[in-house]
């Protein structure tokens, strides 16, 4: 059995191992967690570190590492948790032993984590065996730390105060003769306060019935440990908390609203933060993954014995694990919020309360750079929370600098430089540099192994909106002779690309999608050499007008959503200048440029037809076959979703100019399309609905809109679930799973906008 000083140390010990992976020291990460191969928490330390480092770079070996360290993790802990311990024995304010089930369902979970990875079937089925494991020993730590759970409606207020009065009826007990302890050492979760406790509560201040404390100082003798008990704080001394119960420290956290809550007692004392931090960051990282799983997911796991969870339980859970400072499930639960509120900002279309999210992420995200500078992970959400705050100038700036540092000074975690890169790839798509974007996508390539085909179609979509833009603005003049031979390059590459053997499983739905546009973007070419429109030996790329930059960044949410003004008006003027021309509302003002001030094509019939191109078909979407640049009615129909996603846009930037009107005008219209002129882009009619319903929630915020109270955005929110429920019935289309998570996001919002203005 390992003794409670020891298991401590090698907490303590871990700990300094993640603390240098999260600044970037990799090699110091793994020289302290290989230091102590029998160690669990070094075990398990060691798994993740390759987990993470695997999924950055995409290296099998990697992942072998992660896999055998995990399962020898997985072994040790629960050789560990089989041992009889002396009765009254005790891990911080909890059973002891306990600390080994949290470490057991760490190595588990990163099991179940690695073999999500491969993308196989075999290797699924088995991480769902895994997740379940998991999940149950996850669940019995978590009754023992929240007995009555978390509920939906439950404030963060009365979770904390519950664990802080446990803590301090636990601790003030340990003084007491043991007679008096009357076993409520670790069941005290809603019973009656033990007579100290109590007392402690009373002379708590009188604006809140919260016990309080000072918060810590470096001058004080000793930290935070359990009180009157013998567990080691951080610099080995005791100190009582009951006697600091004065003053309130409270501190704003995560939720729809700011939230206080009273600071932690526990945040001094390793292991009680370890139990309570890992309990919290595992029910809540379960919670939150059901809560947005579609229905029909979550009724098939259930059978798998998990269970369904509220979306807002798992977010006050992650924050519970959060607020305890320099835990390592601590900074995971920090990370899992910045990512979640970063993914709603930038993927749901529409916030019940945007400035909320934003101010809730700088917040988290605050508390753990100011630990780790330096470290990417952190400097990549700080990029972010530039970006979602609509200021891409200052996130490519952090990004920059960072990358510049990292190439100078050095850099053991080399494989987070991936991360940096691809969020610079998509900012200067945001931006409509296209060269730019070019050069990072093709950077990616140097960098992992997830998919080569995504970050070369992009790239060479880009370069291709370049040369288009060049074609347009001087039609007589030759175009780039480097840019052409790059992007032909580019191009050559891509079929060689997209038949690899993919080593972690089947391929992305990215490269699916890929595949089956540069059939079209094939027969496309060769309808034009066979109407004379280009020479038999000229490349595809002569005949793209909507590329696969600029459908993926739809699907990124790249285009449109939170791109600077300037880079959505260039979009819009090159997609515009594509003859026929959009139809646009007669009261819709150029977006900034000659390009977008054309003549309007004619409205085009709505009717179901099999004549493809023909003569009837082109006359009623006013194409001509030797002169129009989209000669499909899908392919205008494309170009129409993308310009009502970019009209709405830059609604947020010019509220008074229409932008609305056109969006809603353009998506509309995609919307009303038939299945013979969609073919095979079906998935434009899904993403049509999808923004048409975030257009109508916008317009519900707006000024003009703000006369029509509850009963008019409840109206609002009605048609918009309704274009929500007709994109999730419509029958298989490409990137179906991942716009299917973005409507459930999108409904939650809605759902908690109702619960805001009680119409729930």
């Amino acid at each position: 059995m390992t003794s409670k000083e020891t298991v401590l140390a090698q907490i303590e010990d871990a700990s300094r191992g993640f603390d240098a992976l999260l600044d970037n020291r990799l090699l110091d990460c793994f020289a302290i967690l290989r230091s102590q191969p029998n160690s669990a928490p070094h075990l398990v330390g060691t798994g993740i570190a390759s987990f993470l480092k695997a999924i950055l770079s995409r290296e099998d070996a990697e992942l072998r590492e992660a896999t055998e360290t995990l399962v020898k993790a997985e072994a040790v802990a629960t050789a560990e948790t089989k041992i009889k311990r002396p009765k009254g024995d005790s891990t911080g304010v909890y059973p002891a032993g306990i600390e080994y089930k949290l470490f057991q369902a760490d190595a588990v979970l990163g099991q179940a984590l690695v073999a999500v990875m491969s993308e196989s079937y075999v290797e699924f089925a088995k991480a769902i065996w895994k997740l379940n494991t998991a999940y149950k020993l996850l669940a019995t730590v978590q009754k023992t730390v929240f007995p009555d759970g978390v509920g939906e409606n439950e404030s963060l207020e009365s979770v904390f105060t519950k664990l802080n009065e446990h803590y301090l009826e636990a601790t003030t007990a340990a003084q007491a003769p043991a007679a008096e302890s009357g076993g409520g050492f670790f069941s005290s979760w809603g019973r009656k306060r033990a007579p100290a406790v109590a007392a402690s509560l009373r002379h708590s201040s009188s604006s809140s019935a919260i016990p309080t404390l000072h918060a810590p100082t470096p001058t004080r003798s000793g930290s935070a440990s359990v009180p009157g008990s013998h567990v080691a704080s951080e610099n080995a001394s005791v100190t009582d908390l009951v006697e600091g119960v004065d003053k309130t420290a409270l501190v704003a956290t995560a939720g729809d609203g700011a939230e206080e809550h009273p600071a932690p007692l526990w945040a001094g004392d390793r292991l009680t933060t370890t139990v309570i931090s890992g309990a919290a960051l595992g029910a809540g990282m379960f919670g939150l993954i059901f809560s947005m799983m579609p229905p029909r997911m979550v009724k098939l796991i259930s059978w798998f014995g998990f269970a369904g969870s509220s979306r807002q339980s798992a977010l006050k859970l992650l924050a519970v694990s959060a607020a305890t400072g320099d835990d390592v499930h601590g900074y995971f639960a920090s990370l899992t919020l910045v990512t979640f509120y970063g993914f709603i900002l930038l993927m749901s279309g529409w916030q019940s309360s945007e400035s909320t999210y934003l101010a809730t992420l700088s917040r988290t995200l605050g508390r753990v750079t100011s630990r780790f500078p330096n470290g990417t992970l952190w400097v990549l959400n700080r990029a972010k929370l530039a970006r979602y705050s609509r200021d891409p100038d200052t996130a490519i700036a952090i990004i920059v600098e960072a990358l510049a540092k990292e190439k100078k000074e050095g850099n053991s975690f080399r494989e987070a430089d991936s991360l940096l890169v691809f969020e610079l790839g998509w900012l200067k798509l945001s931006q409509a540099k296209w060269v730019e974007t070019a050069d990072a996508f093709e950077q990616m390539c140097d960098l992992n192994s997830w998919s080569h085909a995504t970050y070369i179609a992009i790239a060479a979509g880009a370069l291709i909106d370049e040369l288009n833009t060049q074609r347009l603005a001087s039609p007589s003049s030759a175009l780039d002779a480097a840019l052409v031979s790059r992007t032909e390059s580019l191009l050559e590459r891509l079929p060689g690309l997209c038949q690899q053997k993919r080593v972690f499983g089947e391929k992305p739905v990215t490269e699916t999608f890929i595949v089956r546009r540069a059939e079209v973007h094939r027969v496309k070419r060769e309808r034009w050499v066979q109407r004379g429109r280009v020479k038999p030996e000229a490349g595809v790329w002569e005949v793209v007008r909507l590329t696969n930059a600029m459908e993926l960044g739809l699907f990124w949410a790249t285009v449109g959503g939170r791109s600077p003004p300037s880079g959505i008006r260039t979009q819009i003027d090159l997609l515009s200048a594509f003859h026929p021309h959009p139809r646009l509302p007669a009261s819709t003002s150029s977006a900034g440029s000659s390009l977008s001030a054309r003549p309007a094509s004619p409205t085009p019939s709505r009717t179901p037809s099999t004549l493809s191109t023909s003569s009837a078909t082109a006359g009623k979407w006013g194409i001509d076959p030797q002169t129009s640049d989209l000669d499909t009615p899908a392919e205008i129909l494309i170009r129409d979703l993308i310009l009502g996603v970019l009209y709405a846009a830059l609604a947020h930037y010019e509220p008074a100019a229409g932008h609305f009107a056109t969006a809603t005008h353009l998506l509309d219209g995609v919307l009303a399309a038939s299945d013979a002129e969609l073919g095979d882009e079906k998935w434009a009619r899904a993403f049509a609905g999808w923004h048409r319903a975030v257009v109508e929630l916008r317009i519900g915020d707006t000024a003009e809109c703000a006369g029509e109270g509850k009963v008019g955005w409840s109206k609002r929110a009605k048609r918009a679930d309704e274009w929500l429920a007709a994109v999730l019935a419509l029958p298989e289309f490409d990137m179906k799973t991942r716009l299917e998570s973005r409507v459930l996001m999108l409904r939650d919002e809605i759902a908690m906008r109702k619960a805001k203005l009680g119409l729930a």
